[in-house]
Formats: C-alpha cells, sequence, structure tokens
C-alpha cells in the first residue's frame, strides 16, 4: 500500500521539474534519438548543406569567320581553386565528345581555353570529379570569294570559290542556279558540277545571258556534309548549302531605245524584213532574228574568212598573188566568179565550217535550190551574221586579220551604199559586205556590218526582200542605220 503512494509522489514530482533540468538530464524519444525543437525549444535537426559545385561557360563569338580562333571561358562555384576542368568537342555532325584539353581554376576560381574549330562544333565542359557540366555551340562560317563579270554577247559570268575542311568532298557536287533580272522573279538556269580546285577548295561557276541592267543570282551545292559550315545567308528554297549575290550589266550602243526604233522603223515598210544588232556589249536583239533568207553576195564574207582560215591550216601565212586575184575582186567589187573560184577551193564544207565556228544556228545551202547554185544557194539569218561580222576579227587567223580588215574596208565606192554611206560621215570605220539579186518584179537587198568608232565596236544586219526595186531596199537599209545612229 505505501508503495504505492511512494511511486505515485515519484511521478508527480517528475511532471513538474523545470524545462531546463530536462535539457541537462539529455532528456530522449522513445528510440533514443534526439527530439524535435518544439514551441519550448528542444533540440531539431541539422539544417540545408552546402549547394554542390557548379560550373559555367561563355564564348568569345557564337559565330566566328573559318580559320579564326575564338575564346572559350567560364567560373567554378562550389569547389577550391587549382580545380580540374576538362574540354570535350564534338564537331558536325556531333558525334560522342572527344576530350579536346584540361585546364586548372585560377585563384578566381575562372578558366579559359583556346580553340580553333573548322566546322560547326559543340563543346563542353566538365568539373573533374563532379557531375558539373556546361555547353556551348560556335557556328563556323566558311570562307568564299565571288566574282561576277560582264562577258560579250549578253552574258554575265558568276565564279564562287568555296573554302571547306578537307575531309568534306564536294568537288563534282551539283549546283542548281537562278537569276532574276531588275526586280524580277528568279528562273532557273542550267546546272552545273563543282570543280575540285584542292582537297580544300571547289569553284562553283556559269555562264548567262541576261538583259542590260542589275540581275540578282542564286546556287545551291548538295553534297555530303553541306551542313558542316554555317549559312547565314542561305537562300530561300535551297535545301543544301546556297550563295546568293548580284551584279550589273552595261548598256551597250546602240541603246535599246534606238534599237527599238529602228524595230517600228523596219515594220513600216513594205515586202519581207528582219533586223538583228549585237550592241557594244555583245548582246543581240532585233527582229526576225533567225528568219532565213537567201544570201544575195553576202555569203562572200564567209568565203573570205573560209579561205584565209584554209591557207593557215595549209601552214602558209601570207596572201600570195593567186589567192589576192580572187579574194579582192570578190569582196572589192563583189565578183561572181570570183566567189565561185573561192568556193570551188574551200566548197560547202568550208563555209559549214565557218559557220560552226561563229556559233551560227541557222546557216545551210542547200544542194538543190531553184534559185541558184553553188554559193548562191545558201540561206542566211540576221542573227547569224550579225554575230559573225561582230566576232570577225578572232575568227580569221591572226596573220590574216589586217587583210580582211582592209578588204571589208575599201570595197569599191559604187557598191558603198546602205550602211556605211550613213555611217561613215559620223565618224565610224564600217566593215562590211552587202548582196543584192533581182527578180522580174521584186527585189532582195541586204547588208551585214561591223562600225567602230567612238571608243565601241558594234554590228548590225538588215536583210529585206519582196522590195519594188533594189532603191527601194538600199533606202530601208539606210532608214534603218540613221535610225539607230542618231
Amino acid at each position: 500500500m505505501l508503495g504505492r503512494w511512494w511511486i505515485a509522489i515519484v511521478m508527480i514530482a517528475a511532471l513538474c521539474a523545470s524545462p531546463s533540468a530536462l535539457a541537462a538530464a539529455g532528456a530522449t524519444g522513445p528510440t533514443g534519438a534526439t527530439g524535435p525543437t518544439g514551441p519550448t525549444g528542444l533540440t531539431g535537426p541539422t539544417g540545408p548543406g552546402p549547394p554542390p559545385p557548379s560550373i559555367t561557360l561563355h564564348a568569345s563569338a557564337t559565330s566566328i569567320a573559318s580559320g579564326r580562333r575564338a575564346t572559350l571561358y567560364g567560373t567554378v562555384a562550389g569547389a577550391p581553386p587549382g580545380s580540374t576542368v576538362r574540354l570535350y568537342r564534338s564537331p558536325y555532325p556531333y558525334p560522342v565528345a572527344e576530350l579536346e584539353s584540361s585546364t586548372i581554376t585560377d585563384a578566381a576560381n575562372s578558366f579559359r581555353f583556346t580553340v580553333f574549330p573548322d566546322r560547326d562544333t559543340r563543346y563542353r565542359v566538365l568539373l573533374l570529379g563532379t557531375t558539373a557540366t556546361a555547353l556551348v555551340e560556335l557556328d563556323v562560317v566558311g570562307k568564299t570569294l565571288t566574282h561576277v563579270k560582264a562577258l560579250t554577247l549578253g552574258r554575265a559570268k558568276v565564279v564562287v570559290v568555296v573554302f571547306h575542311p578537307r575531309d568534306l568532298h564536294w568537288g563534282h557536287a551539283r549546283i542548281g542556279w537562278s537569276f532574276a533580272s531588275g526586280r524580277g522573279r528568279f528562273s532557273r538556269f542550267p546546272a552545273t558540277r563543282a570543280i575540285r580546285l584542292s582537297p580544300y577548295v571547289v569553284v562553283l561557276s556559269t555562264t548567262a545571258t541576261l538583259p542590260a541592267g542589275h540581275f540578282r543570282w542564286r546556287a545551291c551545292l548538295r553534297a555530303p556534309g553541306d551542313k558542316a559550315l554555317a549559312n547565314p545567308r542561305l537562300p530561300p528554297g535551297c535545301t543544301g548549302r546556297g550563295y546568293q549575290g548580284g551584279g550589273s550589266l552595261p548598256v551597250g550602243f546602240p541603246s535599246p531605245d534606238s534599237i527599238a526604233r529602228a524595230e517600228r522603223y523596219l515594220a513600216s515598210r513594205g515586202g519581207r524584213t528582219a533586223l538583228a544588232v549585237v550592241d557594244s556589249e555583245g548582246r543581240l536583239s532585233g527582229v526576225n532574228l533567225n528568219e532565213q533568207f537567201i544570201t544575195g553576195s553576202v555569203v562572200k564574207a564567209m568565203l573570205l574568212v573560209a579561205y584565209l582560215r584554209r591557207l593557215d591550216a595549209m601552214g602558209q601565212h601570207y596572201v600570195d598573188s593567186y589567192s589576192a586575184s580572187f579574194l579582192y575582186p570578190m569582196i572589192n567589187v563583189s565578183d561572181n566568179d570570183a566567189a565561185t573560184q573561192c568556193w570551188s577551193i574551200v566548197g560547202d564544207s568550208g563555209l559549214y565550217a565557218v559557220a560552226r565556228a561563229a556559233g551560227m544556228t541557222h546557216f545551210s545551202v542547200p544542194t538543190s535550190a531553184p534559185w541558184g547554185g553553188e554559193w548562191g544557194t545558201a540561206l542566211l539569218t540576221a542573227a547569224d551574221q550579225a554575230r559573225f561580222f561582230f566576232e570577225m576579227d578572232s575568227l580569221v587567223p591572226r596573220e590574216f586579220v589586217g587583210y580582211a580588215r582592209f578588204l571589208l574596208s575599201h570595197i569599191a565606192g559604187y557598191e558603198s551604199w546602205g550602211i556605211p554611206a550613213i555611217a561613215r560621215p559620223l565618224g565610224y570605220t564600217v566593215f562590211f559586205k552587202a548582196g543584192w539579186r533581182p527578180s522580174p518584179d521584186i527585189f532582195l537587198v541586204h547588208q551585214i556590218a561591223r562600225l567602230e568608232g567612238h571608243g565601241r565596236t558594234f554590228s548590225m544586219a538588215v536583210m529585206t526582200d519582196g522590195d519594188p526595186d533594189m532603191g527601194y531596199g538600199i533606202d530601208t537599209i539606210q532608214g534603218v542605220t540613221g535610225t539607230l545612229l542618231r
């Protein structure tokens, strides 16, 4: 009985003990762990620990030119100075990264690397002994050289030299081209192939015939690894590697307005007519350019060139007296017998060879034409003849250029009607050949010429058929010439 009371008295004394006394006694929970801190200030668990180490990575530039260096830099937090940082690289097409370099952080816990990527590359840094990493990507812009040049015959040449990493094989890759004149729409032009200049270089080039004035161009290359280098000016619609630019083709003389006036004048004349002009920039324009006409005597200029080319092929580099005996009258007074003698030597094959060399597309010599025989059956077009006279100096062997120019610019006065009658008083030297052919009631009258003067060279061909008389045809030719040159 007394024992139970004693136990009760002890328990009441314990409950009345002060909190400090309990703390001094080291009160514990049921499992023996330190109890939680509560309103009475009992000891609780430890607070949040320090953050894990971290690392940052930046680049001096995210886009660099091929062959240039870049600086990668960053800082480390949560690790002591002198910590090791490793740099890994993964170049396009971004395979498993490889170790590039390593360094240690300085007193400010900073680090720095210098890299020379040759293509788009991803760089990653790792703080050794931790999982802290950071990533940056560098775009490498490949080096290119572009050259745009105006050529004769209204053509533009575009050349793009492309530098690339050695292991990329872009030689013989297909190049799609498109051009636009002024503000017009782009049109596709024939594709070309890249030419391998060295293990590091390919050349893209093409030639396009375009109107005078400003033009734009685009090139699109498709090849393995064509996206290994950044392409900041990729043309619209190009899914490979693209380039673009612009250029300008000069306006020649006679001007487009003068040629248009001459075309309108020619349309007011009777008969069947054609006009071709190769201006001082070598651009061809006119009306009825490829319509065939009977030659008259115009083909005699082709006979002259064919014979001179034959002499050169034979190894003879001068005009002997025998050759001059028929070449001179054939051109100077348009002698038909002399032309027949020349044709008997060079034949139709000689004429066709000249036509091929001159790039003629509509020249022919019918073998059984009802309007004549031999050289007189030839069919010509204004476009072919204007090109022929424009390029004549390059078609004649060098040693005979002076002789041909003398003959074609010193034709007898009574044969010098038409173009020379108008152009010579205006200060032009005229190299020309005319042709005419009468019929019972109609005439054909032609004239082709190369004009040099005032620092420019151009050519023209005027062909007429169905004229009521020769004088009418001459008036037509002189009217066209006056309109062009005024």
